[in-house]
């Protein structure tokens, strides 16, 4: 590891020239910024040792007060207090402490109250000597606490040699509980950079403090040389109180300078000037992100790189980023990995400084794969300064005050998912609304976006109150009625059953009453099969049989056809039977009209010549007959008559 520092060397000078040596003895709403500075709330209050600030306008009035180069206030011994959440976004911010640790500089305390200021926006590119972040410089005791600079965009192409989202320099301060996001990029080189402050000095104190700032240095030429480091660029002229404690870094850094050091928490301590200084004090502080590269690869630590260590108890990952090797050839102390702490040695004759090979890292801290364990948070929690609460968060642990990078709290969401799988889904007609509902959960948000949750939640318990039920399946209903109506009713001796339960059909069923409705498909095929077929007619047959009763079967040659017919008759045929019913009639008809007589008979002496009929019979013959026949009845009858009156 070998870091170029003749640049650095320079900037150095010109901070010490700057630093005479007596310098070293929530449900809130949100105010949009519209450009103005208002500094009503401090000319009539001049004396006053406390100030609310609302309004962004208020804020911008802070740097114009500060920054005044005829009569800056410092607001040493005063404190405001932010009470509301504010939104820079739309025009280009003015840091407050535009000046030097000499001059110009806030040295009172502003404590943010946890709230929000959203939006920074400074771009600058020029050769003029201007400030960048939140804050410029911070000097003489000033305390930054309790702020979240959130989603900053800041371009740093500026003449000058610090940025930082919170604040470019802080000499001599505090810098407790805040948390910056967003971007700080610098294109010129000749820069200490950091998500979070720009450069540290003298009895600087940084504890409590995160960042997910995206740190991004372009410059490559090697006399324009960065020291970048995710929370802190540089750090010198260290006193003994100087310390970065309970701190997180999660952001990404990019350097594309093969000289610059780069560091996950502090990018380098080069000290030197004013005899033996004693270095800084980096305790229980955790690099929880993989995303730091640079154009060399040897020159990055996940912690720092320190001429003097004082660290210990820090976290940092096993491994390097993905793309990223040190093979054991080029890089034979790294063991595969970053340094987590380069123990510096320097040559300013060279203006060189490399790592000490037989430096133990491990008395540093420990290198983990899994930031999310709960040996990781116990470690952090044991270790804590006082006032720091270290709690689980999303990916790796926080601080309790951080909401936004604390997960929400999602019990609503898994009730309404229980809920929502514990239906079957084969009954509804638009389950997938519900699926769909299910599926748009975004299970990375944190305490500050807990009304988005809760909408997620609400979410599913309106798609399954918009649920609809599938109709239920009428297909076995209409089968029977189609079958009923396919029978002629009068065939039966009664169809009413059959239309009854055909009537008692209600339709508009859904598919939890499928039951119902096959309970009523059953009731038709019940009445259905209940029906009795009407009798057959058998007025047919029993006019044949009587027929044929009537008949002397002694007068035909053979009666057996006749009685072979009747006897066939079977009772009981219903009237889908009738054609053989009928069948039989007729079969007796036939056997009827099949009959022969038997001849007539002839006794001995009488002639077997009967009176012929027909056309050539005698017809007074006849007659003749007729009239003995008739005379010997009236003889019969007259004598009988006389013999009943002679008595």
């Amino acid at each position: 590891m070998k870091k170029k520092i003749l640049s650095l060397l320079l900037a150095l000078c010109f901070v010490m020239a700057l630093v005479p040596m007596t310098a070293f003895a929530e449900g809130t709403s949100v105010d949009n910024w519209d450009g103005t500075a208002d500094t009503s709330w401090y000319t009539d209050h001049k004396t006053d040792t406390e100030y609310h600030f609302t309004t962004a306008e208020q804020l911008a009035g802070l740097a114009q007060l500060v920054n005044d180069k005829t009569a800056s206030v410092s607001f040493e011994g005063k404190t405001i207090y932010l009470d509301n959440d504010l939104d820079l976004s739309g025009s280009q911010w003015t840091p407050i402490g535009d000046g030097s640790n000499h001059v110009r500089f806030f040295a009172g305390t502003f404590n943010g109250q946890h709230h929000k200021i959203m939006n920074l926006n400074h771009h600058y590119t020029g050769n003029e000597v201007v400030r960048n972040g939140l804050f410029g410089v911070v000097s003489d005791g000033g305390t930054l606490k309790n702020l979240l600079v959130i989603d900053a965009d800041i371009d740093s192409n500026d003449g000058s040699l610090i940025a930082g989202i919170l604040a470019d320099w802080v000499n001599g301060g505090t810098v407790e509980n805040c948390y910056t996001s967003g971007k700080i990029e610098n294109n010129v080189g000749s820069k200490f950079v950091g998500g979070l402050i720009g450069q540290c000095t003298w009895s600087t104190q940084v504890k409590g403090c995160g960042s997910d700032a995206k740190v991004i240095s372009t410059e490559s030429n090697e006399d324009d040389v960065d020291t970048v480091g995710g929370l802190i660029g540089q750090w010198e002229n260290s006193a003994d109180s100087s310390s970065i404690t309970d701190c997180w870094f999660g952001g990404s850094v990019s350097c594309n300078n093969i000289y610059s050091a780069v560091g996950g928490i502090l990018g380098a301590n080069f000290e030197n000037f004013s005899g033996n200084k004693p270095g800084v004090i980096i305790k229980n502080c955790i690099v929880a992100t993989k995303n730091i590269t640079c154009a060399e690869p040897g020159n990055i630590t996940w912690i720092t790189a320190v001429v003097k260590t004082h660290v210990t108890d820090c976290i940092w990952p096993d491994t390097p980023p993905d793309g990223v090797t040190l093979d054991e050839e080029k890089y034979p102390d790294n063991k595969g990995n970053y340094f987590a702490v380069a123990k510096l040695v320097v040559d300013w004759d060279a203006g060189t400084a490399s790592a000490d090979p037989t430096f133990d890292q491990s008395s540093c801290g420990t290198a983990v794969s899994n930031f999310t364990s709960a040996d990781i948070l116990a470690s952090l929690q044991t270790n804590a300064g006082a006032g720091v609460e270290w709690v689980a968060g999303i990916g790796h642990p926080t601080f309790v005050w951080d909401d936004n990078n604390i997960p929400a709290d999602y019990t609503a969401v898994d009730a309404a998912i229980a809920r929502a799988t514990a239906l079957d889904s084969s009954l509804y007609t638009n389950y997938s609304a519900v699926k769909d509902s299910i599926n748009s959960v975004d299970r990375a948000k944190s305490k500050a976006q807990q009304t988005e949750v809760d909408a997620m939640a609400k979410a599913i318990e309106d798609a399954i109150a918009a649920l609809q039920y599938k109709d239920a399946d009428y297909t076995k209903v209409d089968a029977a009625i189609a079958k009923a109506n396919a029978l002629n009713k009068d065939n039966y001796k009664d169809f009413t059953g059959v239309e009854a339960a055909v009537k008692a059909v209600v339709r508009g069923k859904n598919i939890t009453e499928q039951t119902e409705v096959d309970a009523m498909a059953k009731a038709i095929e019940d009445a259905i099969a209940a029906l009795q077929y009407k009798d057959a007619d058998y007025t047919k047959v029993d006019a044949a049989i009587a027929k044929a009763n009537a008949l002397n079967k002694n007068d035909y040659k053979d009666f057996s056809g006749v009685e072979t017919a009747v006897k066939a008759v079977v009772r009981g045929k219903n009237i889908t039977e009738q054609s053989e019913v009928d069948k039989m009639a007729k079969t007796i008809e036939d056997a009827i009209a099949a009959l022969e007589k038997k001849p007539a008979s002839t006794k001995p002496g009488t002639s077997d010549k009967s009176p012929q009929t027909g056309d050539t019979s005698n017809l007074a013959l006849w007659i003749s007959l007729l009239l003995a026949s008739g005379g010997a009845t009236l003889a019969t009858t007259v004598a009988s008559r006389k013999k009943k009156y002679n008595r």
